[in-house]
């Protein structure tokens, strides 16, 4: 998994200091936090009693061999703690701790910082985000996991530590499901108008503007001039390139199946990856730009 966002961003934006955030829904109330500090999502598992009272500490995860603490984020508008939902792994400094989550809702660039100065001092939050389609956010990470108890993650080099499958970004076209490694990802952008491109011709007809610059967009299927579309913005050998899709799911653990036969009738495909029983088709920018773009590709 990705230790950093590789985000392409000429000018300084509130968010640059860490990037990308995780964004979740607990008790109702909408959390992220720093995608730099995000090991792994895992999905509805067992969490034992702590066994003592201990600050918002919902429940205990066995993961890996690591006794995890959790904790449940509503706990900070004082809501009871529950042990349910999925829990979100962060590492701040080699400390590692858990959030419990009711639904992961993906990856976001935050527009905007402010201290969250009306939450009481030990409630893990510091700070409100706006988040691009979802507005305020509380942020949760490194300036808060002091509040509560964690586990020191083993030497990397004394103590093999398996943080599971890479996060890969799934997203729809035109019906399907297909998916990016988070690392291949530049940058996702919301409900963006395209421009049409003089003499531009299938697949590659717009271009949508970023940070600044103009990104081709590719286009798996058709869509309206001008129409204000999503985008997933994949780096290739050649550059950026901004593919158009219909909707962005939750990011999901998945690794490549290996029994793959090589070749696949949809452009821009590289392989199969799986998660779990899932298998969706694996899009890379190289692999755009060869099928689509005629670009050389990796």
């Amino acid at each position: 998994m990705p230790s950093v966002e590789p985000t392409i961003m000429s000018g300084a934006m509130p968010g640059d200091s860490f990037g990308s955030v995780l964004a979740f829904q607990r008790g109702g109330e909408t959390f992220c936090c720093p995608l730099a500090e995000v090991l792994e999502i895992v999905e509805d598992p067992s969490l034992t009693h702590p066994g003592v009272t201990a600050p918002l500490v919902a429940g205990v995860l066995l993961h890996n061999g690591l006794f995890i603490p959790v904790a449940d984020p509503a706990c900070i508008a004082g809501e009871p703690p529950r042990r349910e939902g999925d829990v979100i792994l962060v590492d701040s400094g080699g400390a590692v701790a858990g959030l419990l989550a009711d639904t992961v809702l993906g990856f976001r660039r935050p527009l905007s910082l402010s201290p969250a100065t009306w939450i009481p001092p030990g409630r893990l939050c510091r700070t409100a985000v706006m988040l691009e389609e979802i507005g305020r956010a509380f942020l949760l990470g490194a300036e808060g996991l002091g509040d509560m108890p964690t586990v020191p993650r083993p030497d990397a080099a004394a103590v093999p530590v398996d943080s599971g499958p890479p996060l890969h970004l799934v997203y729809e076209i035109a019906g399907r499901s297909y998916a990016t490694a988070y690392a291949d990802v530049e940058r996702i952008l919301y409900r963006q108008p395209m421009v049409r491109i003089p003499g531009g011709r299938p697949p590659i007809r717009h271009a949508v503007e970023m940070s600044g610059g103009v990104v081709p967009v590719l286009e798996l299927a058709d869509a309206p001039d001008g129409a204000p579309s999503h985008f997933v913005v994949l780096s290739s050998p050649l550059g950026p390139l901004a593919l158009r899709v219909d909707g962005i799911g939750r990011p999901l653990p998945m690794e490549r199946d290996g029994a793959d036969p090589g070749w696949f009738p949809s452009p821009g495909v590289a392989g199969i990856a799986r998660h779990g029983d899932r298998a969706v088709s694996l899009v890379t920018g190289a692999a755009l730009l060869r099928d689509l773009a005629g670009g050389e590709g990796a």
